[in-house]
């Protein structure tokens, strides 16, 4: 067979074959490959530095460090139809990001909504349940066009609860446990960011000088109600029982309580960390 006529012959049917994949129906066609960038946004708290009691969080550690879990939803923007959905991931690696992939998805206008620390346990959006503390939930949502021009972009998380942080000082070797109720705080967010619900968060804790609470932000009743006790031993009855106190807890941020067992003062105070300073609220008289 002549070279050249075999060469012509292979170049249409090459043409033939570009031309099927740049017509209209591009169903013939490999489908394109699209990548988000998963980053975190709040690392430390945003009045972090208000309080020497905690370290600082490196702000250059990996993605991990801050998310155990990735979970996402891409929906269509115009109708809100689910479109992806991801299986509940942990997080490994030295990355400082976390990347989703698509590769199944036709040209258009997607929602990305991205869930971070998730457990299997609680839907997405789930912030206390059952009374629970649950965990450090993060999120982000994302709109996506997806298409040739589209180039990967960075979809920084934020945290959605604020921490409750409990300050213990000078009390009696015989404290052992703390019994804390918070009231009035939000159940739920949206991908919206729109909080909901209000519920009551209860958690036990073995006596430290400084205990923590993942919380989260005050609900709509505009302030949260903070009832704390404290046990010796394998006691049953309360060694100190605090009155109920004013809480308000904003997202990424921390909010503070400190309590002063001031036995040779006999004297119990009781401060909160207000506007940016310690205000003490109550001076209880102890024996």
């Amino acid at each position: 067979m002549n070279v050249r006529l075999v060469h012509n012959f292979c170049m249409v049917v090459l043409l033939i074959l570009i031309s099927s994949c740049i017509r209209e129906d591009l169903s013939d066609c490999p489908p394109s490959q699209y990548e988000v960038k998963v980053s975190v946004k709040d690392k430390n708290y945003a009045n972090s530095n208000s309080f020497p009691q905690l370290s600082p969080v490196d702000e250059n550690a990996p993605f991990s460090s801050f998310e155990g879990t990735v979970y996402y939803i891409l929906s269509d923007a115009a109708t809100g139809n689910k479109v992806k959905e991801s299986s509940l991931s942990a997080v490994g690696g030295a990355d400082q990001t976390y990347t989703i992939s698509f590769n199944d998805v036709p040209d258009g206008d997607y929602t990305l909504t991205v869930w971070g620390n998730m457990t299997a346990e609680y839907p997405a959006g789930v912030l206390h349940q059952d009374g629970k503390e649950h965990t450090d939930i993060y999120m982000a949502t994302r709109m996506l066009k997806l298409g040739r021009d589209y180039k990967t972009v960075e979809v920084p998380l934020e945290r959605m609860k604020g921490k409750f942080l409990l300050l213990c000082n000078n009390f009696p070797s015989t404290v052992n446990r703390v019994e804390q109720t918070v009231s009035h705080v939000y159940q739920s967010v949206d991908a919206n960011k729109n909080y909901s619900g209000s519920t009551e968060v209860d958690k036990s804790m073995t006596f430290q000088p400084v205990l923590q609470t993942f919380l989260a932000p005050t609900s709509q009743e505009g302030v949260s109600k903070l009832k704390l006790s404290f046990y010796s031993d394998a006691a049953t009855t309360p060694f100190l029982d605090l009155p109920e106190m004013d809480l308000f807890v904003k997202r990424n941020e921390i909010s503070a309580f400190s309590v002063d067992y001031k036995s040779g003062d006999g004297v119990l105070e009781i401060s909160s960390f207000i506007n940016g300073e310690w205000t003490v609220l109550h001076r209880l008289g102890i024996e």
